[in-house]
């Protein structure tokens, strides 16, 4: 082989070797935005007339296949730079339970982070680009209960959305809507460690047609939601 050849089959491996550790870089856990092109820009809808002024808003839409469909805007007093998720089923089942595609953006429609699945293991996901306002979407996989119901046409939804901390999110209100291709007959309220012999207690009430909303503050923020509906 001639120097010439030599010396550019050197350039190549150097070639190879920067490529393939850009690509390892870009798909490692450190990168906030997971799979999606950091910063890449989309739609953030406007926060809804009835969003506290501090806090989440969680509209959860239970559709006729047992998915659940979870907007949330947030609203926080200081820059969210990371927020703590997880999935969680009420009866603690491991992997039972999972949100999918999940989409983090700042309200001008900035994409600061995403995740494909969040499930019943904490993640804590870093954002991009710290915001006091969010907004972010998924479809939680393996909320219906798989029990038979004893009244044909109802169903009890177990898992309405995520877990979701950030710094200061206690100081807020959290105001959760369940709306349903059906009808919301009831919401129950159950509060984060208060173990698998805790009974969810009735929370919240009827409003519009067919839809259900509740506020929660104070000791009862964190509380996991579970619904009834009707076909």
């Amino acid at each position: 082989m001639t120097r010439g050849l030599k010396a550019l089959a050197a350039v190549a491996v150097v070639v190879v070797v920067v490529v393939l550790g850009a690509r390892a870089l870009s798909t490692s856990d450190d990168d906030p935005a997971g799979s999606s092109p950091p910063g890449s820009r989309g739609t953030a809808p406007p926060r809804p007339g009835g969003a506290p002024a501090e806090g989440m808003y969680v509209v959860s839409d239970v559709g006729s296949d047992g998915q659940v469909a979870v907007e949330t805007w947030v609203r926080a007093p200081h820059p969210i730079s990371e927020l703590e998720v997880t999935t969680t089923d009420p009866d603690l089942r491991p992997g039972s339970v999972e949100s999918l595609d999940l989409d983090v953006r700042t309200m001008d429609g900035a994409l600061v982070a995403h995740r494909e699945s969040v499930g019943t293991d904490h993640q804590t996901i870093r954002l991009q680009e710290p915001a006091s306002e969010l907004y972010f979407s998924y479809t939680v996989d393996g909320a219906l209960d798989s029990a038979t119901s004893t009244v044909p046409g109802r169903s009890l939804v177990r898992v309405l959305a995520m877990d979701v901390d950030y710094e200061d999110a206690a100081t807020g209100v959290v105001r959760r809507l369940v709306t349903a291709s059906g009808t919301v007959l009831n919401l129950a309220c159950l509060r984060p460690g208060s173990g698998l012999e805790a009974s969810p207690r009735p929370c919240g009430r009827a409003v519009g047609d067919g839809d259900w909303t509740v506020d929660l503050s104070g000791p009862d923020i964190g509380d996991r939601l579970l619904a009834q509906v009707e076909d």
